[in-house]
């Protein structure tokens, strides 16, 4: 079996390569092979700042070690002087001492001149004139080096901006392969992250109950239990296209497409329904795109981390993240929103969906170790299920499943509290103040919305709801005007609603009618021991965070230095890689590949099977 070193054939510089050349007879000649590099090899020139500056900044390299070696010639003319000036201050001392005395003092009045003192006399002048040479040597270079920090220091300042040298998208073509990526620890693919452009693509999963939805459409699972990371660890820590999950098409051979075609249209009464069926399952779609295209796809939000939409608890998200430049250089995308554009996210998140086509049909999907995979740090959770919700087995249509648990004691306490609103209220006295300051131009709107929303997360805390969820509740009383209901009729009800399935609606929305986890670990203590216990599974590269998704990645940027080698200026919204962009889902043959024969196949199979069970 070849290691994965073997199977690396990287050129140092893929864009400087030339054609296969001719002889004269208009025969290829073979090029000699080009030797292989080791993964250790390719971490050098990815990482080595000594290996990068040679490679691009010949100049500033050699700009730098003249620097330092006149900040040394300056240190060493430093020295020079302050040897001689103790020398000359000898020879002075030692001149005075020997013209003091009697018989030197005699013969300077007979005019005789004394040997020993011209001799310190005149290496005294020598002395005194090579420190004027020298000061003034010193004191150009003190002028020229005013600005240079000390060798050691401008070498670390040189390194450390080779860190962030851009790969060129000839080299990114390369060096960002799914297996030269698994390679790499989590600190070397930060640093390689350094060298590419910050724009990022994300892909939210569910792991634990899903507790929010923020549009009408992907509202699926609400409240069920859903086990996302752990169901793509298990599946070789692939991400994979829907057509491999939902269809379980995984193969194009004809047992897969036989397996595919018995889940429902093999179920047909007879060759043509089936036939039907085939055509809906491959065509039919609510959706914008194309539905071929669509499902062979994976799906990510740029810029984002579409948590609101797709993600599944909140404060405990799970999400997969890449670099643009990984995606964009080894794979075909397109945009499903209007904007054509890595750099920004779409102006709505709902068309925030950028499709991602794996290179293969056989076993489809995105490797999990070509990415990062963020994973929250201190959310409190359930040891045994890694949720912030409390849960128990129980038979739910005739299947054993995981279910919440609402807690009875703060929903009743709750409900308890909303019948009691009165004009006193602290709630109903703060919202009073938040309104009356709508129209203070002095009032700041942050400052209000803070004091507001801090007034009623204390008031929910008094009835026993933790912090997050007592600030979730507080961020939904005012929603749908229902401040303003009570304001009109003394109660959160608009319409036919009673009080108490009004205030049960708001815990609801908050997710604060369910029971919370008790005995609990960190979700960085859970998420540790679950891949204790089974290491393969561990991702490559992990980053626990704390706080809102898409914030924690510009944080995690931001403390990496992660952002300098952004060329998105000259090489576009695109980063360059303009070619791989999918325009015309419908028609671009690229991502439409495997469909003629997908039907064929079909079509053979659908035709022997009702012709075999008509016999």
């Amino acid at each position: 079996m070849r290691t994965p070193e073997q199977n690396f054939n990287i050129p140092r510089d893929p864009e400087k390569q030339e054609e296969t050349p001719l002889d004269i007879t208009g025969e290829v000649v073979q090029p000699i092979e080009k030797p292989r590099q080791t993964i250790e090899q390719i971490k050098q020139d990815l990482f080595d700042p000594k290996a990068i500056s040679k490679k691009y900044d010949q100049e500033g390299r050699s700009e730098v070690a003249s620097r330092i070696s006149r900040k040394r010639q300056k240190s060493q003319i430093e020295q020079r002087v302050s040897g001689l000036s103790t020398i000359e201050a000898e020879k002075l001392t030692a001149l005075k001492k020997r013209t003091g005395e009697v018989l030197v003092r005699l013969k300077g009045i007979l005019r005789i001149k004394d040997k020993t003192a011209d001799e310190l006399e005149k290496d005294s002048a020598s002395i005194t004139s090579e420190i004027e040479t020298l000061s003034g040597q010193l004191a150009e270079l003190q002028q020229e080096l005013a600005d240079t920090p000390d060798p050691k220091k401008l070498l670390e300042a040189y390194y450390e901006k080779m860190e962030t040298v851009p790969l060129t998208n000839g080299e990114k073509l390369e060096l960002l392969k799914p297996e030269v990526l698994a390679e790499l620890s989590t600190e070397e693919y930060t640093a390689l992250w350094r060298r590419l452009n910050p724009h990022f693509l994300s892909h939210v999963t569910r792991q634990g109950f899903r507790d929010h939805n923020a549009m009408v459409y992907h509202s699926a699972g609400l409240q069920e239990f859903h086990s996302g990371l752990v169901s793509v660890l298990e599946d070789e820590k692939i991400l994979r296209p829907p057509m491999a999950v939902r269809d379980r098409l995984r193969a194009r051979d004809e047992a897969s497409v036989r397996k595919f075609l018995e889940d429902w249209a093999l179920k047909a009464e007879n060759e043509e329904e089936a036939k039907k069926r085939l055509n809906a399952q491959l065509n039919h779609t609510w959706a914008t795109a194309p539905n071929y295209p669509d499902k062979t796809a994976v799906h990510f939000a740029a810029q984002i981390v579409a948590d609101d939409y797709y993600g599944g608890e909140s404060n405990n998200e799970v999400f997969f993240l890449y670099p643009s430049d990984v995606l964009a250089s080894q794979h075909h995308f397109a945009f499903n929103g209007w904007e054509k554009d890595f750099t920004k996210p779409q102006s709505e998140t709902k068309w925030n969906d950028v499709f991602v086509w794996p290179l293969t049909l056989d076993n489809p999907g995105i490797s999990v170790d070509s990415g990062v995979v963020f994973l929250p740090e201190s959310t409190p959770v359930d040891p045994e299920t890694g949720s912030k919700y409390a849960s128990e087995m129980k038979i739910v249509e005739g299947e054993e499943k995981r279910v919440m648990v609402e807690d009875e004691k703060l929903v009743s306490a709750f409900i308890e509290w909303a019948k009691n609103l009165n004009d006193e209220s602290p709630a109903i006295q703060a919202y009073k103040e938040y309104r009356g300051k709508e129209n203070n131009r002095w009032a700041y709107q942050s400052d209000r919305e803070r004091t507001f929303y801090n007034a009623l997360q204390q008031e929910m805390s008094k009835l026993g709801f933790d912090a997050e969820t007592a600030l979730a509740i507080a961020h939904q009383l005012p929603l749908d005007n229902g401040f303003g209901a009570f304001m009109s009729n003394g109660t959160f009800v608009w319409g036919e609603s009673t009080p108490e399935q009004a205030a049960r609606e708001k815990l609801q929305s908050a997710s604060a009618n369910w029971k919370r986890a008790e005995s609990t670990v960190s979700s960085k203590e859970y998420w540790e021991k679950y891949f204790a216990k089974d290491p393969q599974q561990k991702p490559k590269h992990l980053i626990f965070y704390n706080g809102d998704p898409t914030s924690a990645i510009y944080e995690f940027q931001r403390r990496n230095n992660i952002g300098k080698a952004d060329v998105s200026e000259t090489e576009g919204t695109l980063l360059g890689f303009d070619d791989h962009h999918v325009t015309e889902m419908g028609k671009d043959l690229r991502v439409n590949a495997g469909y003629d024969e997908l039907v064929e196949m079909s079509h053979r199979i659908i035709e022997d099977h009702y012709r075999n069970t008509s016999k």
